[in-house]
């Protein structure tokens, strides 16, 4: 009868024990399906199904601000580097056909190094990046070079060759009421791989798709956006040529880090011209005596160099439209 007890005895213990292993087991397969929610008391941490990234992840960290504010002080992040095929365009010694666009003006400023006014970085210095030609307010500015126009107007920024969007000056300037500060401009391809700036117009007398020969009346000289006075802000751009840091002071403003080479305009005109400044008509020919039929003569110093590629951030004026001066 002993016998008998034990015998039921382990027959119950053994049943505990698979049910006890049975119980186990579920739990276990119940927590490996998907979306599936642990039971109560059995110590398992499901973790909540992905519902996308929140508010504090790291692609906010990056987003661009949805509206602008004043100047930023910080500082600008170093662009990445960009290969830069060789150019198609002759080189600017090799131009031709270009005529004075200012007749018998007086040279106000250069393409030279200056500490207001610049523009882009050549050789480490700020450099105003055009040559500054004067008469009379109203005069007759006419085109350097056979070409089409691409734009006239104020808003020229998005034609001057830049790395990057140049929209951030505009919406800047219109958050501020400040569109009108800006001169009027006229941007000509040359059809040659260059672009010609007319900048600083009292008035512009030709729009886009005008097609215009050199010596074409294209505007009024004027004083237009920050000008110390009635000038035209001749400007040349080679559209394949070389990257130029912009002064950094600028990136601020919204202006992007990278434009396209600017090439030194004395370079490219007639000095013995009729229609040269007197200045250098008598340089290349002192008392009438027989010069050189096109640029400087050989003690000029030659162009600043400027570096093929942009290789980091690369400094004037309190507003985007200081830059041409």
């Amino acid at each position: 009868m002993r016998e008998i007890r034990w015998r039921a005895f382990a027959v119950l213990l053994v049943a505990l024990v698979v049910v006890a292993v049975a119980a186990g087991l579920g739990a276990g397969m119940l927590g490996d399906r998907p979306g599936a929610t642990a039971p109560l008391g059995s110590g398992l941490a499901m973790p909540p199904p992905a519902t996308g990234p929140t508010s504090t992840g790291p692609s906010d960290a990056t987003a661009p601000p949805t509206h602008l504010a004043d100047p930023s002080t910080d500082p600008t992040p170093s662009p990445r580097p960009v290969k830069v095929p060789p150019p198609t365009s002759v080189p600017p010694d090799q131009l031709t056909g270009y005529e004075w666009p200012l007749r018998n003006a007086w040279i106000s400023s250069r393409f030279a190094p200056r500490d207001f006014g610049a523009f882009v970085v050549i050789d480490g210095k700020e450099v105003h990046d055009g040559l500054d030609l004067a008469t009379r307010c109203g005069d007759k500015v006419r085109a350097a070079h056979n070409g089409t126009v691409l734009y006239a107007g104020r808003n020229f920024d998005v034609f001057l060759g830049y790395w990057g969007e140049a929209d951030r000056i505009y919406a800047r300037l219109e958050q501020h009421g400040q569109i009108s500060t800006l001169p009027i401009v006229v941007v000509v391809d040359d059809g040659n791989g260059y672009r010609s700036l007319y900048v600083h117009l009292n008035k512009a007398l030709v729009e886009a798709g005008n097609v215009v020969k050199a010596g074409e009346v294209i505007g009024l000289e004027g004083a237009t956006g920050y000008a110390t006075g009635c000038h035209l802000h001749y400007g040349l751009i080679r559209m394949d040529g070389a990257w130029q840091p912009v002064v950094p002071n600028l990136h601020r403003f919204g202006y992007p880090p990278f434009v396209r080479e600017r090439v030194n305009p004395i370079r490219i005109f007639a000095w013995d011209d009729e229609y040269a400044p007197a200045a250098l008509r008598q340089r290349v020919a002192p008392s009438a005596s027989p010069g050189p039929t096109t640029g400087p003569p050989a003690s000029q110093p030659p162009s600043p160099a400027v570096s093929p590629v942009p290789s980091g951030s690369s400094s004037p004026g309190p507003s985007p439209s200081a830059t041409f001066n």
